[in-house]
Formats: structure tokens, C-alpha cells, sequence
């Protein structure tokens, strides 16, 4: 079938605009083991372990037994044999020889011998050791961070999680996943760099559910999703139909039909990932909770399950824990978010990136990484029919970097630092020390009790909310897309779930900033990425909820550019019949930017008129025309934010009710012939009138 013609069902659904540093550890000595260290010997990777049977023999022969895909007929082998760029934690021979031994033990394998492997231990050996470093150089052990993992992911879709200690003369020993000891490091070949290991790398094989509920210190939230059949919900991991559609381009270089200066690789999995929250046992006995009807007897006292999301419905308190009203049943849902979301990475539970107090500390090393000044964000869509959300903060809170649920802070409108006098919701604290990752997700356990409580939607979620459109896009985060940086990003038309029609012919690129690393430039994106949609561009995709039925303001945010696009807007429940909303809007520069948008620089504002009058009269003036400008809240590359760009607005694209666990969908359609000019999405903000027309003037960050 031709590229083409083939991709047109493919490219689609992903939107709009749009390492770590070697650690010092003050524990550790700098008696540092350079026998360890090998030098360029001008070998491909295979060829050393070839060349090396003493101690790689077993890896050799066990890569030559794992096929790169289930259709491919090429091996590991060849896959190692050739150009590019990978980073490998080999097993040793007695790495290998102790791991079967283990398999041995617990019935999983029949012999140790090698040829009688069955497939998916050969493939978990392999692929757990493996990372595909794309276009960018393999790791170096000088690019690890204690505790941090890498950016990228092994060939089974796992985190790799350098470590460090000590040994017995003081000297640093690193570690991979806590358990395999590098004992060789940087072993530098053509095609990357060699790692090897005394123990192989084997991360948990059970699903998200299985994990939660074979951990000891969370027996009684292990049983409540047994009750209510979550764990059977949460247990999803590989799209294997999806792959057997589209094995052909899976992982292929794309070049966009539109402008062929644009290219970029297409996924090659799609995953399904969860993050689960539980409250440890000890917690709950301190509250009192020992068994179900215990937790009943709370729960019943603090929740708000039967509001506006519920759509009518009344909540069962019997014990039909698998219906979606009934209490236990919304009280787990309300702990699950349906993405995998790393702590420790960009595209995780907070992304840090650019927003103003953090861009500005240039985070050259590891111990300057998260010397934030100012809190980040990010709202995320709980699992269950009730359309609920829940918000997390991340930032420098309590004397440490923390991450926390539901907290509700007043802030200083002059640096937007976080009034510690002013805390009304101090938020549940995220316990990531005791994070675990299951194959199709993460457990983190919370130090509070996580209800749907009446605070949630009319204090936490009452204000500004400002999505970075890769977090309305679980498969974003679950299959590492998101800020992965080793290249653009096009996509399948079928690869999100949360767009319900695109046409064929509508083309969607992820652009993540490839300058982030060294912060010497890149965009001033909000969290640092964008997409960019050509072609003429057809597509309706699902909104975030709304907190409670009220009047919003729906807005996104673009860059004003001659090359951006014009699009007819439509808005509405019933995705197959969207009423449009006004007439198309018009993104493309024309030389008049300032008077398309109403736009004046402030300095200049302030040089002419003593007080702040003006400054308001010219939001007044904006908002007239249906723009706002930037948010102060995102830095600019050179030291300025949002706000001091021209080019950077929010564009009002809705004003009126929004009910609370309704669905809405939004749909934008080209009314250009130029099929070569962008439509350019970055984040949009669902703003309730008590903070856009209230009793105060909404705040310019």
C-alpha cells in the first residue's frame, strides 16, 4: 500500500499549540573503581558481546532467539547490528544463569538450558535491557541522577532507575533498579553504550490491580477494588489489536504530505497505563476504619457524591459495589487516574518546565533541578462515569519538593509565590518514596483519606484551569510521548481516545521542545511542547469537566503567526451535531497582529498613564475582540513571559453554561484552501465567571 495512502487512516489525534545531570552524593567518597570503564573499541554492539563469550555468551544467544516485533523476522541480533543509537544493560552470564535459576525455582521455566527458553522470558531478558535512544546519544553513566529515571523507556515500555551507594571500601556503586549492580560501565561501541550488569533486569510482570493488591501495607484498599471489580478495570496493558492493525508503521519516520520540511516518527505501541492512590492501612486504622462498614460510617459523613455529577443519580449504600453510584464503587474510582504518571518525570503527576520561577533557575545539575520558586500544576480526570477531577501541586511546600492532591493556596500576585499564611486546603501529601511500578502503571500511597468532599469542586477546582493539551490525552503519558523528545510525534487517526472523528486527510504533529535539555533557547510553550495540525483540518475531540454547573469561559492559547490557520469553532454535547460558535476565528498575523488582538506593550502603557488604568482599559479593549494576552505565568526564552509577547494571546472561544458531568465536544474545521498553514493548539483554560467577572479583577498570571 502506498506511504501516503496509508497514512491517511493513521495521522491523526493529538492537538493543539502548541537529564538528567550526574548527582553528587555527600555520602559518597570520589573513590570511583576506572578499571570499570572501557574505552572506544570500534565494534558494533553485537560484535562485543560476540567478542566477549566469557562474559556475554548467554546474552548473545539469547538476542538472537527475540524477534524485534511478533512480525518481524529479524532478530535482536540484527537489531544491535545495526546503525543508531542504543543504550543496553547487558546481563552477564552469571546474571542470566542466577535469573534461571529463580524461574527454576517458582516453575516458570523447565531447564536452564538456553534453547528451550520459552518466548517470553527470552523476550523479557531482552527487552528489559534495552533502550532505544533514537536520534539522541545513548546514556552515558555521567548523564545518571541518583534516584531519577531515564527519559526514555526500555523496549518494554518500563522505567530505568539509576541509584547509588557504597560498597564495603567506600567506593560508589551504581545500581539499576535497586537490584542489578553495574559492574562494567560505559562500554562504548559504534551503535552506544554497554552496561553491564551482575543481575538481570526484571521489573514486576503483575497489571496496576494485581500489584495494589498484593502489597502489604494496603490489604484494605486491595480489597475494596476486588469489591468493586476495579481490578479487573485497571488491568488492561498492551493494545494488542491496535499493533496487528498498523504493525507496518509502527515506529516508521513520517514526513508530513502538507510541508515537507515537517517529519516525525509515529508511536510504536499503545499502551493503556492507570495511577492508583491508596490510603495505607495504618491510616485508615488511625481514622478509625478497619472494614468496609467502617469506611462506609466515614464516607458517609464527608462525602458529596450525590451533586451535579452524579447527573441525577442517587448513590446506593448497599453493597452492589460493582454499579458506578454505589458508594464504595465512586469512593475507588475517585483514587485512579487512567494514565500512567511517573513522580520523577516531566510528563508526570506535575510537569516542570517553563513556568515563571522555574525556567529562570537554569537547573544545570541535578541539585539545582527543583529550586522552584513557584508552585506547578496540573488537573487530571478520575476514572468512572461521574466525570470527577482531582488537582496536583507540585513545588518547593514544607521545606521540600512536594507533590500534593486538592491543595488550595492563596498566592502573591507580585511573584506568585504561595502565601504559606493563606493555605486553606493544605492538600493530601503524595508519599513517593513508597511509589511502585507495575507494568501498566503506578501505585503511590497518600498520606489522607482522598474524598469527592463539597470543598472540591467549589473551592479547589473553583479558579482558573489551565490544561497543557497533552494531559487531555492519557495515551500521551502512558506510552512516554509526552516531552520525549527524541523527535517529533505524528499519529494514527484511531491512537486517542478522546477524539471522536477526524478526517482523513487532517494531519497531527506533537512538536516537544528538542532545546529543553540545555536551555540555551526553544519555545515558550506553555510546559514546553506544542501541536501543530495541517492539511485541511477536521477534527472534534472530548473537553475536560467542568467542577459544578455554572457560566465559563473556554479560551486557548496560540501564537499569532502568518503561519497559522482560520477555523469554524463548534461546540456542544452531541459530537455528530456541534452548533457553531460565531464566526471562524483567524490566527494568521497579516502584518497586523497588535490590531487583530487589540494588543499594547505595557511598559509603553505605564511610560504614558501614572497608575493602572490603562492597563486594565487595554484587557478591556482585548477582551472586546475576543483576546486576552499571555498569562505572566509561562517564561519566555529570553528572561520575559507570555504576557510581554504580542504574538502570544488567549483567544475567548466560549462563554456561557457549562453543566457539571456532562460531556462536551468541540470541533474545528478549516475554512482556508491553504492547506500548508497550521493549526496551532497549546493549552486551553476553563475559567468559571467568579474568577474571569468576580469580585476582584482576574490576575494576569
Amino acid at each position: 500500500m502506498d506511504m501516503n495512502n496509508h497514512i491517511k487512516k493513521y495521522c491523526g489525534a493529538a492537538l493543539f499549540i502548541c537529564a538528567a545531570s550526574a548527582v553528587t552524593l555527600n555520602s559518597c567518597t570520589e573513590n570511583v573503581d576506572e578499571s570499570a570503564l572501557y574505552t572506544f573499541t570500534g565494534e558494533m554492539m553485537i560484535d562485543h558481546f560476540e567478542n566477549n563469550p566469557e562474559t556475554f555468551s548467554s546474552y548473545y544467544t539469547v538476542l538472537g532467539m527475540v524477534h524485534q516485533s511478533k512480525r518481524s523476522p529479524s532478530t535482536m541480533k540484527d537489531l544491535l547490528d545495526a546503525r543508531g543509537n542504543y543504550t543496553c544493560f547487558a546481563p552477564t552470564n552469571e546474571a542470566i544463569d542466577l535469573y534461571l535459576d529463580s524461574l527454576l525455582e517458582i516453575g516458570e521455566v523447565e531447564s536452564k538450558n538456553l534453547d528451550e527458553l520459552p518466548d517470553s522470558v527470552a523476550e523479557d531478558i531482552v527487552f528489559n535491557s534495552i533502550i532505544e535512544n533514537g536520534d539522541d546519544e545513548a546514556y552515558q553513566t555521567t548523564s545518571f541522577a541518583h534516584d531519577v529515571p531515564l527519559n526514555l523507556t526500555n523496549m518494554n515500555g518500563r522505567y530505568i532507575t539509576p541509584s547509588y551507594g557504597l560498597d564495603e571500601n567506600n567506593n560508589t556503586i551504581l545500581y539499576i533498579n535497586k537490584d542489578s549492580r553495574v559492574i562494567d560501565a560505559d562500554i562504548e561501541v559504534e551503535n552506544g553504550y554497554i552496561h553491564a550488569v551482575d543481575h538481570v533486569l526484571s521489573p514486576s510482570k503483575d497489571n496496576i490491580g494485581e500489584l495494589v493488591m498484593s502489597l502489604e501495607d494496603v490489604k484494605q484498599f486491595g480489597e475494596m477494588l476486588s469489591l468493586t471489580g476495579w481490578d479487573k478495570k485497571i488491568s488492561k496493558y498492551r493494545d494488542l489489536e491496535w499493533e496487528d492493525e498498523h504493525y507496518d508503521i509502527l515506529g516508521t519516520k513520517y514526513t508530513c504530505r502538507y510541508n515537507s520540511g515537517y517529519s516525525g516518527r509515529i508511536p510504536d505501541k499503545r499502551n493503556y497505563g492507570y495511577t492508583v492512590f491508596a490510603e495505607p492501612d495504618t491510616l485508615l486504622e488511625r481514622l478509625g476504619i478497619t472494614d468496609i462498614p467502617s469506611l462506609k460510617e466515614y464516607v458517609r459523613a464527608n462525602n458529596n457524591f450525590d451533586d451535579e455529577t452524579n447527573l441525577g443519580h442517587q448513590t446506593s449504600w448497599g453493597d452492589d459495589y460493582e454499579s458506578p453510584y454505589n458508594w464504595l464503587n465512586q469512593f475507588v474510582a475517585y483514587h485512579i487516574l487512567p494514565e500512567k504518571l511517573s513522580a520523577k518525570k516531566a510528563g508526570g503527576l506535575v510537569t516542570f518546565a517553563n513556568e515563571y520561577g522555574v525556567r529562570l533557575n537554569e537547573r544545570r545539575n541535578e541539585s539545582d533541578k527543583f529550586k522552584v520558586t513557584v508552585n506547578v500544576w496540573d488537573y487530571w480526570e478520575t476514572v468512572g462515569v461521574q466525570r470527577r477531577s482531582l488537582k496536583i501541586t507540585g513545588g518547593n511546600m514544607n521545606g521540600s519538593l512536594q507533590r500534593r492532591i486538592n491543595r488550595k493556596s492563596v498566592y502573591n500576585m507580585t511573584n506568585y509565590q504561595e502565601n504559606t499564611s493563606s493555605i486553606t486546603i493544605p492538600g493530601i501529601l503524595i508519599l513517593e518514596e513508597g511509589a511502585v511500578e507495575a507494568k501498566n502503571g503506578f501505585f503511590y500511597p497518600i498520606d489522607d483519606i482522598l474524598l469527592w468532599t463539597k470543598d472540591i469542586p467549589t473551592k479547589v477546582l473553583n479558579e482558573r484551569m489551565r490544561y497543557d493539551i497533552t494531559s487531555l490525552f492519557p495515551e500521551m503519558l502512558t506510552n512516554e510521548i509526552k516531552q520525549n523528545r527524541v523527535d517529533s510525534w505524528f499519529f494514527p487517526h484511531d491512537y486517542f481516545d478522546n477524539v471522536y472523528e477526524i478526517t482523513d486527510a487532517t494531519e497531527f504533529e506533537y512538536m516537544p521542545n528538542t532545546g529543553w535539555e540545555s536551555w540555551d533557547g526553544g519555545w515558550s510553550d506553555y510546559q514546553g511542547d506544542e501541536f501543530n495540525i495541517r492539511g485541511p483540518v477536521d477534527f472534534t475531540m472530548k473537553l475536560p469537566p467542568v467542577p459544578y454547573t455554572g457560566t465559563y469561559e473556554l479560551r486557548f492559547g496560540v501564537w499569532i503567526s502568518n503561519r497559522r490557520g482560520m477555523a469554524q469553532i463548534y461546540l456542544g454535547k452531541n459530537p455528530r451535531n456541534l452548533p457553531a460558535l460565531g464566526v471562524p476565528i483567524d490566527l494568521r498575523e497579516s502584518g497586523v497582529g497588535r490590531d487583530l488582538t487589540g494588543w499594547t506593550e505595557e511598559s509603553k502603557i505605564k511610560a504614558t498613564v501614572a497608575d493602572s488604568t490603562a492597563l486594565y482599559e487595554n484587557q478591556k479593549t482585548m477582551r472586546n475582540l475576543g483576546f486576552m494576552k499571555g498569562p505572566k505565568y509561562i517564561q519566555l526564552n529570553d528572561n520575559k513571559t507570555q504576557r510581554d509577547g504580542y504574538g502570544s494571546v488567549r483567544k475567548i472561544i466560549f462563554t456561557g453554561t457549562l453543566e457539571a458531568g456532562e460531556t462536551y465536544w468541540i470541533r474545528f474545521k478549516s475554512v482556508l484552501d491553504d492547506n500548508s498553514l497550521e493549526f496551532f493548539y497549546d493549552y486551553i483554560e476553563l475559567v468559571p465567571k467568579a474568577v474571569y467577572a468576580g469580585e476582584y479583577n482576574e490576575d494576569i498570571w
